[in-house]
């Protein structure tokens, strides 16, 4: 059963920077250089039992569990426009077997009923099909696509109409 989960300890965060050292699920993302680097330091030099507030400092930040345990994570980040979405399932081996498609949906629930957020934008790379898909399955629609990066967006009233 997939969960978001937003209490981070030091074994999601060291996670998190291994998911983000592969290049393969580097290619997918948006993420700064170096912030698997960021992350180990942060670790190595303090002794904080809990993370949230560190990962929590440019928008809201989710773990994605699968029983318990994270494959993942999402997070929300302030824009002008409303939010954007940043979802990724860190463990390859799940790749294509529904989870981030759950995830999203579970995000999505939160952000438009728990966060009571207006809009939700997403940026997606155009090599990545497969997140590209799923978007627009749930029911985004694209705003404006360039050779490299396609901006979709969903608001609340669209989310309600599907959900419903």
């Amino acid at each position: 059963m997939i969960t978001l989960r937003q209490d981070i300890f030091t074994e999601d965060a060291l996670k998190i920077a291994d998911w983000l050292e592969d290049h393969e699920i580097v290619a997918y993302l948006n993420e700064e250089d170096q912030i698997s680097d960021q992350i180990r330091q942060m670790v190595n030099s303090s002794n904080l039992p809990i993370y949230n507030q560190i990962f929590n400092r440019r928008g809201l930040f989710y773990l994605i569990c699968l029983h318990g345990e994270s494959i993942g994570y999402v997070k929300f980040v302030p824009k002008k426009s409303g939010h954007e979405i940043v979802i990724t399932i860190g463990d390859k081996g799940l790749w294509g077997q529904g989870y981030g498609k759950t995830a999203l949906k579970k995000a999505l629930s939160e952000a438009f009923f728990s966060l009571r957020y207006e809009k939700i934008d997403a940026k997606i790379k155009t090599m990545n099909k497969r997140s590209l898909f799923m978007f627009e399955h749930i029911g985004f629609e694209t705003n404006t696509n360039s050779t490299d990066m396609h901006h979709l967006s969903m608001d609340m009233d669209t989310f309600l109409k599907i959900a419903a």
